[in-house]
C-alpha cells in the first residue's frame, strides 16, 4: 500500500508518513471526535488564500478549519517553518514549535560562537502561468534547517503532482522521532549525505508510480534542490536545473553551488555554445536528468563550508530567468531579513515579466549572540 489516509482529514499521504502532511494529525491515531486538534492546525488552505485568496477552498475541511481557528495561531504567511519532531507549521522566524515546545532554528544550548541559520522562503505563480508548478520546504530542529525548492513539469496538473509527492516524500522522511528527527544534529556527514540520497531516491519512485498508474500524469517529472544546513556546513543534494547558490558575507561574491542538469549546461561545458547563447536557446528548459524519468536516477551532492554573514539562496528557474547574482548580492547586502530579501527577489523576478513559477529561500547564516530571539 502506498498511501496512508488520515483518519481525522482523510487526506491521502504519503506511505512513510508519521504525521499527516495537510492537517499535522498522527497517522497513527484514531479519528477525532470533536474537529481538528489545536495543537496540530493545517495551514496549507490559510496560506493559499493569503497568496491567492480567489482561489481558496471552500471545502468541508476549510470550513472546519475556520470553525476551528480561534485555537490557532495568526494565519501565516509566506512558507512555515515545520518542526521536524512534531510536524507542526510554525510562523518564521519561529525558534520554538508553538506545537511541542522543541527549538526549532536556535538551539537553547547554543554558544555565542556557534553559527545559526535564519531562514524564510516566498513562491509566487508569476506573471504568466495559471498555475504554480513550484513546490518549497522548510524544516528545523535543533538549529538545523532543511531545505527544498522543487519545480514541477509536465504542465498543469501533472507538474504540481510531481513537485507535490517530492516534497511530501521528502517531509515523511524527515519528520518524527519513526525517522531519526531528533539525532539529524548528531549523524556525521556521510549519514546525513546516504540520508538525503535515499530520500530523492524514494521521492523519485514516488513519482514514477504515479505516473505509470495514470495517463493524466505519465511525463510528469520535478527538479529538487535538497539543502542539509548544520553548524559550519550545508550539504546540498540536487537533481535539475532549481539551483544553490553560496553569498560570501565576507567577500561580498556570489557562486553557484549546483550544476544544472539541462542539455545547454551541457553544451556550455563542452564550449559548443556560449552563456549569452544558452540564455536563448530553444532547449534551455529540456532536462536530460529529472526526478519522474528513470528508475536509477541519483542525485549530486555539493558540500560547503559556512562563516557568519553567508548566505544561502535556493531558487527555481523562474528566478534567475529575470535575476542575475549580482543582484541577489545587492539584496542580502541591504541589512534584510531572509524574509525581506525573499520578497524583494520575488517581486524584482515578476517586474520583470515573470514569465514562469518563482521560488526562492534565503538562508542567512548568524553568530547565536548577535540573535534576537523571535526576530
Amino acid at each position: 500500500m502506498d498511501k496512508r489516509t488520515c483518519p481525522q482529514c482523510g487526506y491521502e499521504n504519503v506511505r512513510r508518513a508519521v504525521f499527516c502532511f495537510q492537517c499535522g494529525a498522527s497517522l497513527d491515531s484514531s479519528p477525532a471526535q470533536h474537529g481538528i486538534h489545536r495543537r496540530h492546525r493545517p495551514v496549507e488552505e490559510a496560506v493559499q488564500s493569503l497568496n491567492h485568496p480567489e482561489d481558496a477552498p471552500d471545502s468541508a475541511l476549510s470550513q472546519r478549519l475556520r470553525a476551528a481557528r480561534s485555537d490557532s495561531p495568526p494565519a501565516l504567511e509566506g512558507i512555515p517553518i515545520i518542526c521536524l519532531r512534531c510536524g507542526t507549521r510554525n510562523v518564521p522566524p519561529a525558534d520554538s514549535c508553538a506545537g511541542c515546545g522543541a527549538a526549532l532554528t536556535l538551539p537553547r544550548d547554543a554558544a555565542p560562537a556557534d553559527l545559526v541559520p535564519r531562514a524564510a522562503a516566498r513562491s509566487s505563480v508569476g506573471r504568466v502561468r495559471s498555475n504554480n508548478e513550484d513546490r518549497i520546504g522548510l524544516w528545523a530542529r535543533q538549529g538545523v534547517i532543511l531545505a527544498l525548492v522543487a519545480d514541477g513539469m509536465g504542465g498543469a496538473l501533472a507538474g504540481e503532482e510531481a513537485s507535490r509527492l517530492t516534497l511530501e516524500t521528502i517531509h515523511a522522511d524527515f519528520v518524527g522521532e519513526a525517522h531519526g528527527s531528533e539525532g539529524l544534529h548528531t549523524l556525521s556527514d556521510n549519514e546525513v549525505a546516504g540520508k538525503l540520497r535515499r530520500s530523492i531516491r524514494r521521492a523519485n519512485r514516488v513519482v514514477m508510480r504515479r505516473a505509470a498508474g495514470n495517463r493524466e500524469f505519465q511525463g510528469m517529472g520535478t527538479t529538487v534542490t535538497l539543502a542539509f544546513v548544520r553548524g559550519a556546513q550545508v550539504l546540498v543534494a540536487h537533481i535539475g536545473d532549481s539551483r544553490a547558490y553560496m553569498i560570501s558575507g565576507s567577500g561580498g561574491w556570489i557562486s553557484q553551488i549546483t550544476d544544472d542538469h539541462s542539455f545547454v549546461e551541457a553544451l556550455m561545458a563542452a564550449g559548443h555554445i556560449t552563456p549569452e547563447q544558452a540564455a536563448v536557446h530553444p532547449m534551455r528548459n529540456v532536462l536530460y536528468r529529472a526526478l519522474g524519468q528513470v528508475d536509477d536516477t541519483e542525485a549530486d551532492l555539493y558540500v560547503r563550508p559556512l562563516s557568519a554573514g553567508d548566505w544561502l539562496m535556493l531558487c527555481s528557474d523562474g528566478l534567475t530567468r529575470h535575476v542575475t547574482g549580482a543582484e541577489m548580492v545587492g539584496a542580502v547586502q541591504t541589512g534584510a531579513t531572509p524574509d525581506e530579501v525573499a520578497r524583494r527577489l520575488v517581486a524584482l523576478a515578476n517586474e520583470r515579466g515573470g514569465e514562469d513559477n518563482i521560488s526562492v529561500v534565503a538562508i542567512a547564516m548568524q553568530r547565536a549572540d548577535e540573535i534576537v530571539p523571535g526576530a
